[in-house]
Formats: C-alpha cells, sequence, structure tokens
C-alpha cells in the first residue's frame, strides 16, 4: 500500500511541477484551446466541397462532424504526449535536471508517467470540452449514452499516459529528439483514423495502422457513440488495444533500464 502511495505522490509532484514551470498564466490555457479547434475546423473545411458518401458509416456533414470531433478529442490527447515527451527532455538538457531521473530515489516508471499525465491534464481538457459539445451538437451524444464518457475519457487517459511515458524513455537516450517526434506523430495522424476512416487505405496502410495504440481507441469510442461500426468487433480492437498497452509498458521499462546503464556507463554527474 506504502508503494502504491508513493507511486502516486512522484506523480503528483510532477504535474505539479508542469504547471508551475509551463501553465502558469490564462493566456497558456487560450493558446491551448484555440490551435486544436483551428486545426479542426482547417480538416473540416478542406474535406466539406468533397462528397462524403464515399466513407464507411460516414454519409452527411453531421456524421463527419462527429467522425472528426471525436477523431481530434483522442489525437489531441496523444498529439500532447508527443509534444510533452519531447519538450520536457530538452527544457530537462538544457537546465542540467535532467539526471534527477537517475539520480533520485523515486521510482523511474512514476517519474516517467507523471511527466505524461501532467502535460495530458492541463492540455487536453479543454478541447475535450469542445468536442463533448460538438457532439452534442451533432446528435451523437445523447442523455442514453451520456454514462459512457467518464469510460471515453479513461480509456484515453489509460492509453495516452502509457503512450507518453513509453516516449519519454526513448527521449531519454538522445539530446536531440526531434526527429523521434516527427517518426512517431505524423504517421499516427495520418494512419490512426483520427481524419481518414482506415478502411479507405490500402492493406498495407491499415495493417501499418495496427501499431499504433489511438487506433483501437478510435474503434472504440466510435463504437460507443455509434459513429462508425468497427469491422472487426470492439472485441478484436479491445484485445489489440490491451496487447499494444502492454507492450509500450514493458518497453517502457526497458528502455528505463537500458538508459540508465547506459548513463552509467559513459555519462558524468552533470551530462551536459
Amino acid at each position: 500500500m506504502n508503494d502504491i502511495k508513493n507511486f502516486v505522490l512522484i506523480i503528483k509532484a510532477e504535474i505539479q511541477k508542469q504547471q508551475q514551470y509551463d501553465y502558469h498564466s490564462p493566456f497558456v490555457y487560450f493558446s491551448l484551446l484555440i490551435w486544436p479547434i483551428l486545426g479542426f475546423f482547417e480538416v473540416y473545411y478542406t474535406y466539406q466541397p468533397f462528397s462524403l458518401t464515399g466513407y464507411p458509416g460516414i454519409s452527411n456533414n453531421r456524421e463527419f462532424l462527429a467522425f472528426l470531433g471525436s477523431g481530434f478529442m483522442a489525437y489531441t490527447c496523444f498529439w500532447s504526449m508527443v509534444q510533452n515527451a519531447w519538450s520536457m527532455s530538452s527544457q530537462e538538457r538544457s537546465g542540467g535536471t535532467l539526471e534527477i531521473a537517475y539520480l533520485s530515489p523515486a521510482n523511474r516508471l512514476a517519474l516517467t508517467y507523471g511527466k505524461a499525465l501532467g502535460a495530458l491534464l492541463q492540455e487536453v481538457w479543454m478541447f475535450c470540452c469542445f468536442c463533448v459539445f460538438l457532439l452534442f451538437c451533432t446528435g451523437t451524444l445523447r442523455p442514453a449514452n451520456l454514462f459512457l464518457m467518464p469510460l471515453i475519457f479513461l480509456l484515453l487517459i489509460l492509453s495516452s499516459t502509457l503512450w507518453g511515458g513509453m516516449l519519454n524513455a526513448i527521449f531519454l537516450f538522445s539530446r536531440d529528439s526531434s526527429i523521434v517526434m516527427d517518426v512517431f506523430d505524423t504517421p499516427m495522424t495520418l494512419f490512426s483514423g483520427a481524419r481518414i476512416p482506415v478502411p479507405c487505405f490500402p492493406r498495407w496502410a491499415r495493417v501499418l495502422s495496427l501499431c499504433f495504440p489511438l487506433t483501437y481507441c478510435l474503434n472504440l469510442i466510435r463504437f460507443l457513440l455509434h459513429i462508425q461500426e468497427s469491422e472487426n468487433g470492439w472485441q478484436k480492437d479491445l484485445a489489440g488495444l490491451a496487447l499494444c498497452l502492454g507492450i509500450m509498458a514493458a518497453l517502457t521499462f526497458i528502455f528505463l533500464r537500458k538508459a540508465e546503464r547506459r548513463s552509467r556507463e559513459t555519462g558524468e554527474l552533470q551530462f551536459y
């Protein structure tokens, strides 16, 4: 029980640290809301002039808005993990505090997931409120299925936190992590189904989409909200998501051990 309590306290401390460092002004929160909304409408008005009847499960603008709203709500959670993992690694390297991850007696996994959750809770909640409002306006979210929203948010928080934790562990290996951020984020944006339905892709792209946990999250969310029925059924998507999360948790632990061992062998007390 004490181990669990200490794990939670470490995560809480990491969240508070990021709030004091990055989220100290109301203008920061305003920008975190306006940019994802502008990106949402950019995609919507890009596709609006074209016929939507060819997309599986989407036959009109109302259904397309619900499709994009759910996609952007989930994608913003995962994107914030990629952005924050890269940003915090760069800040801690330049500030000379990255070695805390190795010198501190705190649990390494708690530190890693605390960094991820700090970005998620601070950056995503306003845009999620906008997406929930959008789902109400399109008639997708009704009082009959409103009770599913806590389940959907729990699914997003768990999945994106494990995703962000893995990326934080990967970024411990490199001084310049921008290329790694691009490698992970751009394919996820394209192939996960956040903007384009996965069935519209060729077979090789659909196979690639299975590598991203966001794909399974979106399939489950849209299944729960009856936005777009899954071809494989929710059981296969849930099993695929559980497998992805298990692999990411294992890789995070392995990467943390390898990065610490590598730093002890090749680094100094002050890394840079």
